[in-house]
C-alpha cells in the first residue's frame, strides 16, 4: 500500500478538528463515516492530535483549549540540564509507567538531538520509563485530573480512603502535588461531598470523569504557598516544632542539604560533634518516615509526643529482631544515661525460644 502523502493526513486531521467544532462530539465510528476513512485511521488521527482533542465514554469532541499552542521554547545548554535532572527526578520517583511522559521526552529527544545534541539523555530517560510497570487505570486517572486542572472542569471520581468505606464526590482540582513519600500524587481542591479543601491521594482514586461543570479557583486559594509549612504533603497553618540530634557520623551529610521548613544546623550543647536540627511544620506524618531513613544515626528531642512515638517503634523493631527492650525509657536529658542505655542494649543477645 501507498505511503499517505504528509499533506493529506495533515488535511484529514484539519477535516476531523472542523467536523468536531460544528457536531461538537461523534464517535470514531462516525467519524469515519462522515469522513469515508477506515476506522483505524481515524484513531490513529486522534491520538495523533493530542491536546487539541479528548475523549469521554466513546465520544470524541474539541478540547476547550484546542487553540491555544505553548510558544516556542528556546533553551540553551545550561537549561536544557536544568530541564533533564527535573525530568529524570521525575522518572526515579515514578513506580509506573506513564506514555504521557514518554511522548514529552521522546519529544525533547528529537528536537535536543538536532539542535543541541542531547536527546540520547532525555532518550534514555524515556526507556528507564517504560520499563515501569503498567498501570493503565493510574494513568487514565491522573490524565483526566490533569485535563481537569487545566481546563477548570469538575471531576467525578470514586475514592477508597485508607480506613473506610469508598465514596463518590464531585471534585474541583486546584493543584497536583507529587511526593516522594510512596511514589505518591496528590489533588488538592474542593470536594463536593464536604464544601470544602480536601487532599485525595492519585493512587486511591478509583474511578474519575471528566465533567461538563466548570469551576474557578478561589481567589484566597493560594497555591503552592499552601504547602509552606509541609514537609511533604500534610500542610496547615499552626505548627509544631520538632528538634532533632544527629551523630557525628552523618553530621557532614545532615549540613551539605538545606532541609525543607529546617533552620540552620547547629552544634549539639550535650554531645560533642553532634548537631541539632530544628524544623517548623504542620504535622509529623509526613516527617517520619524521612526521620527513620537515619536510623540509630538521629535522635527525636522535641516534641515529647514524637519522642515516646519514636521510642515505642525501636521498642518494637528490638522485638521484632528479638531483642528485648525495657520499657523504663531514659533520661533524655542526661547524655550518660542514654549512652549506658545503649551499652546495656548492645551488650544483650537475642532472644531465642
Amino acid at each position: 500500500m501507498a505511503r499517505v502523502q504528509d499533506s493529506i493526513i495533515t488535511q484529514r486531521k484539519d477535516r476531523i478538528l472542523r467536523l468536531l467544532q460544528a457536531e461538537f462530539q461523534l464517535t470514531e465510528a462516525e467519524i469515519a463515516t462522515r469522513l469515508n476513512l477506515e476506522r483505524r485511521t481515524v484513531n490513529n488521527y486522534l491520538h495523533e492530535l493530542g491536546a487539541r482533542v479528548e475523549k469521554e465514554g466513546h465520544y470524541w469532541m474539541l478540547s476547550p483549549y484546542h487553540f491555544r499552542i505553548p510558544r516556542h521554547l528556546d533553551l540553551d545548554a545550561e537549561q536544557v540540564v536544568m530541564l533533564y535532572l527535573a525530568i529524570r527526578l521525575f522518572v526515579k520517583q515514578s513506580d509506573r509507567r506513564s506514555e504521557t511522559a514518554e511522548t514529552l521526552l521522546a519529544t525533547f529527544a528529537g528536537i535536543l538531538s538536532e539542535d543541541l545534541a542531547a536527546g540520547e539523555y532525555f532518550t534514555q530517560a524515556m526507556r528507564d520509563l517504560a520499563a515501569r510497570p503498567e498501570v493503565k487505570a493510574h494513568e487514565d486517572i491522573l490524565r483526566t485530573l490533569a485535563r481537569a486542572m487545566i481546563q477548570r472542569r469538575q471531576v467525578e471520581i470514586i475514592y477508597q480512603p485508607l480506613q473506610g468505606r469508598e465514596f463518590k464526590t464531585n471534585f474541583s482540582p486546584y493543584l497536583l502535588e507529587p511526593s516522594g513519600i510512596g511514589f505518591a500524587t496528590y489533588a488538592i481542591g474542593e470536594s463536593s461531598i464536604v464544601s470544602a479543601l480536601r487532599t485525595y491521594k492519585v493512587e486511591r482514586i478509583i474511578s474519575a470523569k471528566l465533567l461538563q461543570t466548570t469551576f474557578a479557583i478561589p481567589d484566597d486559594f493560594p497555591g503552592l504557598d499552601l504547602l509552606r509549612n509541609a514537609w511533604s504533603i500534610y500542610y496547615g497553618e499552626q505548627t509544631v516544632r520538632v528538634v532533632l540530634r544527629f551523630s557525628p557520623d552523618v553530621a557532614r551529610r545532615v549540613r551539605e542539604t538545606h532541609w525543607r521548613t529546617a533552620s540552620e544546623p547547629e552544634a549539639d550543647p550535650d554531645c560533642p560533634n553532634s548537631i541539632r536540627l530544628s524544623f517548623e511544620v504542620a504535622d509529623t506524618t509526613d516527617l517520619k518516615p524521612w526521620i527513620r531513613t537515619w536510623g540509630a544515626n538521629v535522635e527525636v528531642l522535641e516534641p515529647q509526643s514524637l519522642r515516646d512515638e519514636m521510642i515505642e517503634e525501636v521498642r518494637k523493631n528490638a522485638s521484632l529482631y528479638g531483642w528485648h527492650v525495657s520499657h523504663n525509657a531514659p533520661d533524655s536529658s542526661d547524655p550518660n544515661d542514654l549512652k549506658d542505655s545503649l551499652a546495656r542494649l548492645m551488650n544483650r543477645r537475642p532472644h531465642s525460644d
